[in-house]
């Protein structure tokens, strides 16, 4: 009669073997190219690289250094991401996962559904941020004639049946936006901003903003159109207008930087202006009126 002990020490054995072959064994590069097929269905020149992936517990896959590329072009870089999927659906026709991911002091945390085991198949993500550095954030570490830091949080969602390439939506906040111009603008170089609110969407390498408003101490206003998405991201093409009011103070300095004709500073502080933005965004077309 077996004992139980040798009934534990059998159970135990399994367990490690299993362990051990998971570990050794787990189709890590197979992981790799579903999530290359998903983004290529997206757009063909986006891969990911990831210096580690492997099982975790409870169910699910741990990744290590995640890159997110463009054409090579390191456009993010994730210090580890987690996905666990949603046992109760995985008998079922849509299967849901959960993740979480770090990026730059900050956290995305959100869920896919998926319906269909190749890349082809229905795609729906929806994912929460929070406290993401944007000065960390390699995406915009371009050669645009600005700078940009600040904490960003939202919400953003990506259906892949909307369109070929599909459909991204977010409603992103940032909260104490500091832009800082690399050349003065009528002796301005630095804009300092509470709140930045951003509804937008992005299909078929176009961005849409619906409505990007934003409050400061020297600034207030709103900027709505549409932006061509380009590589490099500075190349991207700008359809932009808005309509801006100045505070007390700002109006004070551009009475003194602005020439005479341009624009009546007199009223700055209570019409605003308006302008459009055109061009590229590393070399931009201003007008204003």
């Amino acid at each position: 009669m077996i004992s139980v002990k040798a009934i534990f020490a059998y159970v135990l054995y399994a367990l490690l073997a299993a362990t051990f072959f998971l570990v050794l064994l787990f189709p890590d590069q197979a992981v790799k190219a579903y999530v290359d097929g998903r983004l290529a269905a997206i757009d063909p020149s986006l891969s990911m690289v990831a210096e580690t992936i492997r099982p975790a517990i409870p169910p699910g896959l741990k990744m290590i250094d995640v890159d997110l590329n463009r054409d090579s072009v390191l456009l993010a870089h994730f210090e580890n991401a987690r996905v666990s999927p949603d046992l109760a659906t995985l008998l079922q026709v849509k299967k849901q996962v959960r993740f979480q991911a770090h990026i730059a002091d900050g956290t995305i945390d959100g869920r896919a559904t998926m319906e269909g085991t190749g890349p082809s198949g229905s795609l729906r993500v929806e994912a929460d941020l929070s406290q993401i550095r944007l000065d960390k954030l390699d995406a915009i570490k371009t050669n645009a004639p600005f700078t940009l830091s600040g904490s960003l949080k939202g919400r953003m969602t990506h259906d892949a049946a909307r369109t070929p390439t599909g459909m991204t939506n977010g409603l992103l906040n940032v909260s104490d936006l500091h832009i800082t111009l690399k050349a003065p603008f009528f002796g301005i170089t630095d804009l300092v901003m509470d709140q930045t609110d951003a509804d937008f969407s992005v299909s078929r390498g176009n961005l849409r903003l619906k409505a990007l408003t934003f409050d400061g101490p020297m600034l207030e206003g709103k900027i709505t159109g549409t932006i061509e998405l380009r590589h490099p991201f500075e190349q991207s093409r700008l359809n932009l207008t808005g309509n801006a009011k100045p505070r007390p103070e700002l109006v004070a300095r551009l009475q003194e930087t602005i020439p005479q004709g341009i624009v009546n500073t007199q009223t700055l502080g209570t019409r605003g202006l308006t302008f459009r933005v055109r061009g590229s965004i590393d070399s931009p077309d201003l007008s204003m009126r």
